[in-house]
Order: structure tokens, then sequence, then C-alpha cells
């Protein structure tokens, strides 16, 4: 358990440090300032997408969960999204809109860490 947790960890870590270190070395050489909070969007999911995993790797343990896990799942992510709306929903909501360019670098590490996430939580079920 405490190895899956480790490995978890290092994943979404290489994960975060690199993804975000290109997408912010990139906008520095296409000259785009973005008026979102880049480095709070992938710490969040970072911290969201990590506690999932390591919430699945402890209910998979557990064989009264067994029936249960890919709704537990559908569940986090629709919370998840929620959690992220209500947190930057100045960001995501804001009275003029977000451009085309935000949007898209606002789902950049959406579908980066969500991609990693199913990786490990597709891994958990299939041994199941």
């Amino acid at each position: 358990m405490i190895k899956k947790i480790v490995f978890y960890s290092i994943g979404f870590t290489m994960l975060f440090a690199i993804s975000y270190a290109i997408h912010l070395s990139s906008l520095k050489d296409l000259n785009l300032i973005l008026s979102v909070p880049l480095f709070s969007v992938y710490l969040f999911h970072f911290i969201i997408s990590l506690l999932i995993c390591i919430g699945f790797a402890v209910l998979s343990e557990s064989s009264k969960w067994d029936q249960q896990l890919g709704f537990v799942y559908m569940f986090t992510f629709i919370t998840k999204l929620m959690l992220f709306a209500i947190l930057f929903k100045n960001t995501v909501f804001k009275a003029g809109g977000l451009s085309k360019i935000e949007a898209f670098n606002l789902l950049i590490p959406v579908f980066l860490f969500l991609f990693l996430e199913v990786y490990f939580i597709a891994k958990i079920l299939s041994k199941k």
C-alpha cells in the first residue's frame, strides 16, 4: 500500500513539475500573458488527482467496495469538477468571459492530470 502511494506521489509530482515548466516556458516563448492563475490550477489538479488515486488504493483493499469503485470514481470526477468551478469561479465565470487561448490553457492541466489519474484508476480496477 505504501509503495503504491509513493509511486502515485512520484508520478503526479513529476507530471506537475514537468508539465508546468513546459507550459510556462511555452507561454513565455509565445509572449502570452494569461489572467488565469496557472500555478494554482496545476496545484489544484495535482492535489485532487493524487488524493483520488490514494483514496482508490485504500478503498480497493476492502472487498466491501469492489463492486462500487466505478461509481465512486464517477462521483469523485463530478465532485472534482464542481470543486474546481467553485474555487476558480472568479476566473472561469468572469464578466468578460475567457478568451479561447485562456480557456485552452485552462484545459491543458485538466486533461494532463485526468490522463494520469485514469491510468492509475484503471490499473486499480483491472486488478479487481
